[in-house]
């Protein structure tokens, strides 16, 4: 005789998936127009094409100072430049998963599920935490 069991996926499994693929899809459509835009010249960049072979030798630093590239957040005032603008489709993919916990803490509330919420809720926590840099590692 032959024993099968079934496994049965909880509704928070299945919200999460749905959640991780569309924004996932949407991400990666942002990024790839973003790129395209840039690459066809249709949005102008902040370092023109022709003017990167001599960034290139260049450190970061030097980079950052000659070409006047956004670092951390400042990228966001500059979206509207051809080589920034994929970095919109990067944020959102970036930030799928702290979406997805916010909306399964919300799900475990309301099943009453104070454990997972509570897990939920420090992962969401230590995700703002590492995005806001407040906590720097340097080398």
């Amino acid at each position: 005789m032959e024993r099968t069991s079934e496994f049965k996926n909880i509704p928070e499994q299945r919200l999460y998936a749905n959640i991780l693929f569309y924004l996932n899809l949407i991400g990666l459509f942002i990024l790839l127009t973003g790129f395209t835009l840039y690459l066809t010249g249709v949005i102008t960049p902040l370092v023109p094409l022709e003017d990167l072979p001599r960034f290139w030798s260049l450190s970061l630093d030097e980079y950052i100072e000659k070409s006047n590239m956004p670092t951390g957040w400042q990228w966001i005032s500059k979206i509207g430049y051809g080589d920034i603008a994929p970095m919109l489709g990067i944020a959102v993919l970036a930030s799928v998963t702290f979406v997805c916990y916010f909306v399964l803490l919300f799900q475990f509330l309301k099943r009453g599920v104070k454990t997972l919420a509570l897990i939920v809720s420090i992962e969401l926590l230590l995700i703002l935490l590492s995005a806001s840099n407040l906590i720097q590692v340097t080398h």
